[in-house]
């Protein structure tokens, strides 16, 4: 659901400082039931403290674990996907509940790993079909100079400076002056030359990618840097010193100003971000000197910075690095209807408001804390800039760290074109090979590894090794540690039946149900109206005040999770529209690229369930934003 990946970015500035850790050692087992779209058959979460993890499955097949907040979690599902959330709380030990928090942060940042690594080896593929065919290759997307240039070719050298650049920046003259002073007249342009001849002398290992260990899901890969990544990484450390030496202005599109009408600095919020600006000048000066390889990047960024709490400054309304992607990423886009305009406007205000606060914390301004007003000012403008279509409001992706790219043409290396080839033939084996191995590892499957099963593997999993410690069987000290054993095999693969059989076996201490928002805004109705009236006016969609029409739900006409007995009834009109929807999207296909087919099709696998008196679909509310009352649910 698109709209809920922008609010959920939005909304992290919020969720992060409501998330503090509970001190209660108990940990929860969740049922999502079923609705129409992702994990349209229910979904099964585990949650300690505000931490939720879940498995969902991704392509190529693979089903990948992910950590979200708590609160995120619940509006995602209960309120966007407006599903039922029941929960049981299972008391452990303080040891195991740490130990079973463990294992799963572990497999996460695994797996995390190991797709990064997939992703390295394709990258490198990339890289050096590019290298072979220079004339034709495609530029290579330098993170962070997106905010100074839109190309970048690197040269040998310094460019020789003319003098006619109008763009010149004083932040970026008084930081070159400091390095100069600090490190001495020929320290740029050595360190230029230093990071050329590094680039030159690349060679890609081809012994290091069929070193490549096999992967499992409890150990870490020994990795280095790939070759993709080195060349990046040496681009980029050019491109930096390339921007620090002709002291470039940001791009003015690339920047973002608050209105004063809408946030007005004090004295006291311009004193820190001038605190702020100071230590990150001190810190650029020390960062010119790493030895790390990737200094290019944060160097970009907070010279661009240093510009924009320049411009803070000297104007005294608040300046940022916008923190979208670019225009040409419509698919990524999210469109708020005419409707959601003013929730959305109104939202983004809270969550700048929220974030906006550090400048009147007693607390140091950090990086993190500025990260926060960035992004969260990012989506303030995104909220009020002009469309060209006034019923509707584009919102584009935001990013979680600054990171407008800048097309970088590929630079020679002095490498046999044997070697190259070579190189590329390993990679591509090597790519087959660890997209095999990861399938084997976490293919999905709906009988045996699943978003219940692999929850169950993980539990099971931390009970054996504390078994092999005390010398107890897996099933004496699953006994002791849950108050009982679940296996994950069997029926337990469906998420409602494991929901009942932990009831059954572990040892509960409550268990609870979170009602989803359409329930709930009916609930609120029956005390204005009388209940039959609601009813009725909310059984379908032409009706209903609660539920519109919206591009992720296929076409429906009854809601039948509210009666039993009419379902099957009910359920035949669906069924009826989802064929004409889909039969209409025949003829459409040319224009909507098979959408109506799609949902069509989609209309009918839910519909039919209704025949025989199961619910799936319970229409969704993508176009939803939180409300301040739902960051700190009362028993999630």
């Amino acid at each position: 659901m698109k709209f809920a990946k922008w609010a959920l970015a939005l909304s992290y500035c919020l969720w992060i400082a409501v998330a503090e850790a509970d001190v209660s050692h108990h940990f929860e087992f969740l049922y999502i039931d079923a609705n129409e779209g992702s994990a349209s058959g229910g979904h099964a979460a585990i949650k300690f403290d505000r931490q939720v993890f879940h498995f969902q499955h991704i392509q190529p097949g693979l089903l990948r674990l992910y950590r979200n907040d708590a609160a995120a979690f619940e509006f995602a599902y209960g309120y966007q996907e407006n599903r039922n959330i029941y929960g049981h709380r299972i008391d452990v030990s303080d040891d195991f509940f740490q130990a079973l928090r463990d294992t799963f942060s572990r497999r996460l940042l695994i797996q995390n790993q190991q797709l990064s690594l997939l992703q390295a080896l394709h990258d490198d593929q990339v890289l050096v079909s590019g290298l072979q065919n220079l004339g034709s290759a495609p530029p290579l997307p330098l993170k962070g100079l997106g905010y100074f240039l839109t190309q970048y070719r690197a040269a040998e050298a310094f460019p020789v400076e003319d003098g006619k650049h109008s763009n010149t920046s004083q932040a970026l003259q008084q930081l070159r002056e400091a390095i100069v002073n600090e490190y001495g007249e020929d320290f740029l342009a050595a360190k230029r030359m230093q990071v050329w001849q590094t680039l030159q002398a690349l060679k890609p290992d081809v012994a290091g990618n069929s070193t490549i260990s096999e992967p499992t899901d409890t150990h870490f890969t020994a990795t280095n840097s790939s070759f993709a990544e080195q060349y990046r990484n040496q681009l980029l450390n050019l491109a930096a010193l390339d921007a620090l030496q002709a002291r470039l202005s940001p791009r003015t599109e690339s920047l973002l100003q608050i209105p004063e009408a809408t946030f007005k600095l004090n004295a006291a919020q311009r004193n820190k971000l001038q605190d702020f600006r100071q230590r990150l000048f001190a810190d650029l000066i020390t960062l010119v000197r790493s030895r790390r390889s990737d200094w290019g990047y944060p160097l970009l960024v907070g010279m661009a910075r240093l510009y924009a709490l320049e411009h803070t400054a000297a104007s005294g309304c608040l300046t940022v690095l916008d923190r979208s992607r670019s225009e040409s990423d419509d698919l990524q886009a999210t469109i708020i209807d005419e409707d959601n305009l003013p929730a959305a406007l109104q939202y983004s205000q809270q969550v700048f408001a929220a974030a906006s606060g550090h400048l009147d914390s007693p607390a140091t301004l950090d990086e993190l804390a500025y990260s926060e007003i960035e992004l969260s000012a990012t989506a303030l403008i995104q909220s009020h800039k002009p469309n060209a279509d006034r019923h509707a409001l584009k919102l584009l992706p935001l990013t979680t760290t600054p990171s407008r790219p800048a097309a970088a043409e590929l630079i020679d290396l002095p490498l046999p074109a044997s070697e190259l080839a070579h190189f590329q033939n390993s990679v591509t084996q090597e790519i087959e090979t660890y997209q095999s191995q990861l399938q084997s590892l976490y293919g999905y499957n709906l009988l045996s590894r699943n978003c219940v099963t692999e929850i169950f593997r993980g539990i099971n999993q931390t009970v054996a090794g504390i078994a092999a410690t005390t010398k107890e069987s897996p099933n004496q000290a699953s006994q002791r540690l849950l108050g009982g054993y679940i296996d994950e095999k069997g029926l337990n693969m469906i998420p409602f039946v494991a929901y009942s059989h932990i009831a059954d076996e572990y040892r509960l201490t409550a268990s609870y149900q979170r009602t989803p928002f359409r329930e709930q805004q009916r609930l609120q109705r029956y005390r204005q109206m009388p209940q039959w009236q609601v009813d009725l006016q909310e059984s379908n969609t032409l009706s209903s005040t609660i539920y519109n029409s919206n591009r992720e739900d296929a076409a429906f006409l009854f809601f039948t999770q509210d009666q039993i007995w009419p379902r099957p009834l009910l359920g035949s009109f669906n069924l009826a529209i989802a064929g004409g929807q889909g039969l209409y999207g025949l003829f459409s296909w040319p224009w909507d690229d098979g959408d109506n087919l799609r949902k069509g099709l989609k209309g009918i696998v839910v519909s039919l369930p209704e025949l025989l008196f199961f619910n799936i679909r319970k229409g969704s509310f993508p176009g939803l934003l939180p409300e301040a009352k739902i960051y700190l649910p009362e028993v999630f």
